[in-house]
C-alpha cells in the first residue's frame, strides 16, 4: 500500500525587511546609553579583541562641539596585558590606525573632536579604530603563550571546583569605573583574579593595580583580589612583591594551585 508524502512548506528565501528588523532589534538592545557629570558614556554595539563591547565618553565642551574619548581603556588595556605600545613597530600600526580614524592621542587616551549635532558617523569610525587598535595585541607572542598557560591552569582549578567564574568582568569603584578583571568567582566573599601579562618590571603595573584593587574595595568591602604571576618572566622586586602581599588576599605563581585552592576555601567556595 503507497503512502503519500506531506510537504510542509518552509520560508527558505532571505527575507530583507525581516533580517533590517532582527539586525536593528540586536543593536539596539546592545547599546546602552547613561548620563554622566558632563555627557554621556555610550556602550555601542562593537566590540574590542577581549570580546566586551566598547564604551565611549563624550564630553560636551562647547555648545556646538563633544570629545569622544575611549578613557586611556584601549592602550591601557594593550599596556596592562605586557606590549610595548612604545615599540618602533606597534607605535607605527597606532599611529598608522589613528590617522586613518582621524583619532588623536593623550598618553594611553585616544579621543577625537565633533561637532554638534552629531553624526552617528563620526562615533562609528572612532568606535572602529579604537577596535583596530585593540586587536593588536596579537603582535606580542610571547605574552600570548604565556597568557595562554596562566589561563589554562587558573581555569583548571575552576574546572576542579565546579566554578564558572565571570570571564573579563567589569567592576566598579568609588572613583575609577568599570574596572575590568580577568575572573570574577562570586562566592561569599567575591574573588577577582587578575593575571600579570607584562614581561619585566612589574612595578609599574603593580603600582596602579594597588590603587585599583583599594579603589574596587571602598565599594565593594568585601572583594577578594588575587594576582598571579609567571615565575620564568616577571622580576618581581621588593617593591612589587610589597604592593601585592599588602593590597591581594593572594599574590602568588599562577602554578601555585594549592594556595588558590585554599583561598577560594577562605572565601567560602564549596
Amino acid at each position: 500500500m503507497g503512502g503519500r508524502v506531506i510537504v510542509i512548506p518552509v520560508e527558505t528565501t532571505l527575507n530583507p525587511d525581516q533580517l533590517r528588523a532582527s539586525l536593528s532589534a540586536f543593536w539596539n538592545s546592545a547599546l546602552a546609553i547613561e548620563p554622566t557629570r558632563n555627557g554621556l558614556t555610550v556602550a555601542v554595539p562593537q566590540t574590542g579583541a577581549d570580546g566586551w563591547q566598547l564604551v565611549l565618553e563624550l564630553t560636551r565642551v562647547s555648545s556646538g562641539a563633544v570629545r569622544v574619548s575611549d578613557a586611556g581603556r584601549t592602550l591601557g588595556g594593550l599596556f596592562a596585558h605586557g606590549q610595548n605600545i612604545e615599540a618602533q613597530t606597534m607605535a607605527g600600526h597606532v599611529a598608522e590606525l589613528l590617522r586613518q580614524g582621524q583619532v588623536e592621542r593623550d598618553g594611553f587616551e585616544l579621543f577625537r573632536w565633533v561637532s554638534l549635532p552629531l553624526d552617528p558617523t563620526d562615533l562609528h569610525v572612532f568606535a572602529e579604530t579604537i577596535g583596530a587598535v585593540s586587536h593588536l595585541w596579537v603582535l606580542h607572542e610571547s605574552t600570548v603563550r604565556t597568557q595562554d598557560i596562566a589561563d589554562r591552569t587558573l581555569r583548571r582549578v575552576f574546572s576542579d571546583r565546579q566554578i564558572e567564574p565571570r570571564v573579563g568582568a567589569m567592576l566598579d569603584g568609588k572613583t575609577e569605573k568599570r574596572v575590568r578583571v580577568d575572573y570574577l568567582v562570586e562566592a561569599g566573599k567575591p574573588v577577582a583574579f587578575e593575571i600579570l601579562r607584562r614581561r619585566g618590571r612589574l612595578l609599574p603595573v603593580m603600582e596602579q593595580w594597588g590603587y585599583r584593587w583599594q579603589d574596587l574595595q571602598k565599594v565593594s568591602p568585601s572583594l577578594m583580589p588575587v594576582m598571579l604571576y609567571d615565575r620564568t618572566s616577571h622580576e618581581i622586586d621588593e617593591a612589587s612583591r610589597a604592593i601585592g602581599e599588602d593590597v591581594c588576599s593572594l599574590f602568588c605563581a599562577y602554578d601555585e594551585t594549592e594556595r588558590i585552592h585554599e583561598l577560594l576555601t577562605k572565601a567560602g567556595v564549596a
